[in-house]
């Protein structure tokens, strides 16, 4: 009898002395790293977008207003430019015009938006994305900036280039950007006739858009 509880002893103490180191070195353990500090970064490390500043000279043509819960979108739509369209994202305001003019430093230069009316622009933009939109057939492409600014989201260009070598070369130059910025922003979608054939009245518009300069 004795031997057999000399034996079960011998079994068991083994198992007792294991879980006695695991259970101090554990706790061991867990002092140390509590013990240690962590020191948190002061500020996160993040990739910046490309940052523009452009200028046009352009004349007016239409706008749209579309107002909403928090926000008033806005489409203006210019002519006598490669830029043809301007998004904005405007706070809700009882004078939207003046809001636009003022979003876009014109306070100085219009209280009202007009018709034809000439207008000045200067932006400094953070860039988020470039689409170009290349209908082959016709010669031209469309180009849509995207940004992360506050007020200006997209702009829309139409450029009378359809060879992608040479879109990317006019697209560093009308943004101010390098080749290599271009490249890593821009994304393609190439049309052909079979998908894209527009009627007669449709065809000479996009000539005069794709055709005009300052």
């Amino acid at each position: 009898m004795l031997d057999f509880r000399l034996r079960n002893l011998l079994l068991i103490l083994p198992l007792v002395l294991v879980g006695f180191v695991f259970w101090t070195g554990g706790d061991l353990v867990t002092k140390q790293l509590l013990s240690l500090s962590y020191r948190t970064p002061d500020k996160l490390q993040a990739d910046t977008l490309p940052q523009v500043q452009l200028t046009f000279k352009l004349r007016l043509m239409d706008w749209e207003i579309k107002p909403g819960r928090k926000f008033t979108q806005v489409e203006m739509k210019m002519s006598n430019s490669v830029l043809k369209r301007l998004d904005l994202e405007i706070p809700n305001s009882q004078d939207t015009e003046i809001a636009i003019a003022q979003q876009l430093g014109l306070s100085h230069q219009v209280k009202k938006l007009a018709v034809n009316q000439q207008l000045n622009l200067k932006f400094r933009l953070n860039l988020i994305a470039i689409k170009a939109k290349v209908i082959q057939e016709q010669g031209f492409t469309y180009v849509d900036v995207i940004t992360a600014n506050n007020a200006v989201k997209r702009l829309h260009f139409v450029l009378p280039i359809a060879d992608v070598k040479n879109l990317e070369v006019a697209i560093a130059q009308l943004l101010n950007l390098s080749r290599e910025d271009v490249r890593k922003l821009i994304s393609y979608q190439v049309k052909n006739q079979s998908f894209f054939t527009p009627q007669p009245k449709q065809r000479t518009q996009i000539e005069k858009d794709a055709t005009c300069s300052d």
